[in-house]
């Protein structure tokens, strides 16, 4: 019952203040539709791109996406934008205002929104009151962030290139060392291949002493055999640690090359999925949402004051 009451209590009052409604509802949507045109609201448009992240070394336990949005995000990238395209004077900041920062990094995030999708993928959004602007800001970010990306992988690379020239310098020195030794030895005792050597100087001292009339001729291989003798362990010893060292240094050698390899490609770090193009249709502001909003909101709030004013007057008459 008080249901049924109430929606002809609405009823009656839409009947008998329909025309006063109506011309409410023709002054807001005449206002609303004036204060959305593009002489109050300056009309932007968007550009967007559609990426996934390549070739990124990740850095602790963050995904490649989510790397990409950290960079993407910052401070460097948004910097060079702002200088490139003259932000302060696109958003009307005075450049030497007290808070023109705060007020740029505002304006900044609200026009330059970077979310990563379900997909793993980055979506690039700008919007701009320029439609070519917006599309060649999208483009720039790209740039920015394989370039910034790209100093970020060759500093790390460098660090390693740092380090292994440090242990291949360190395992030269020590090879040269060796290599010392062993030339000494040779000069100095005539050893130049161990096995060999005492392989011949053996069988040929047999040879010699087992000989009638030869006997003699062991004084020429006996120097040899006393070389071998004494220095011999120590030539194999430090023939087969030079040879390790050599395959340890052979090995950072490799490595070396491979991280200034590292240092000097030139890669790209993103795969364009979606390339970004100039927009044919404003994205801001939706016109005619602000006008049913606008008109709705304006009835609604004149109903409730008419619904009110008859209920004071209704209270007024009885007394």
């Amino acid at each position: 019952m008080s249901s049924e009451y109430n929606t002809s209590e609405i009823f009656g009052l839409l009947v008998r203040w329909w025309k006063q409604l109506l011309i409410v509802a023709v002054v807001a949507t005449v206002l609303s539709a004036l204060f959305s045109s593009p002489f109050v609201i300056t009309p932007k448009y968007k550009s967007f791109a559609v990426l996934y992240p390549a070739n990124i070394i990740p850095m602790g336990t963050e995904t490649p996406t989510e790397q990409m949005l950290q960079v993407l995000e910052s401070d460097n990238i948004r910097d060079s934008i702002t200088e490139l395209y003259h932000l302060f004077e696109t958003y009307g900041i005075d450049p030497s205002g007290q808070s023109a920062q705060t007020a740029l990094i505002r304006e900044y995030q609200d026009n330059i929104i970077f979310r990563k999708t379900e997909y793993e993928s980055v979506v690039i959004e700008v919007m701009d009151a320029d439609p070519v602007q917006a599309r060649d800001i999208v483009n720039s970010i790209i740039f920015y962030f394989n370039r910034k990306e790209r100093s970020l992988q060759k500093e790390k690379s460098m660090e390693l290139v740092k380090i292994l020239q440090e242990q291949v310098s360190k395992k030269k020195a020590e090879m040269d060392s060796m290599e010392a030794v062993l030339t000494n030895l040779r000069q100095d005792y005539g050893i130049l291949d161990y096995s060999l050597q005492t392989e011949y100087a053996t069988e040929r001292y047999l040879e010699v002493i087992s000989t009638p009339g030869k006997q003699a001729g062991a004084k020429e291989i006996e120097p040899l055999l006393n070389a071998l003798k004494e220095k011999g362990g120590e030539f194999m010893s430090l023939n087969e640690h030079l040879w390790r060292i050599r395959g340890g240094y052979n090995n950072l050698k490799e490595q070396l090359e491979a991280a200034i390899r590292d240092v000097e490609k030139n890669l790209t770090y993103c795969n364009i999925i979606t390339n970004p193009v100039v927009a044919d249709k404003k994205a801001y502001p939706i016109r005619w949402l602000i006008v049913v909003v606008s008109v709705l909101g304006t009835l609604l709030m004149t109903f409730l004051f008419l619904s009110v004013f008859e209920n004071m007057r209704g209270s007024g008459t009885k007394t």
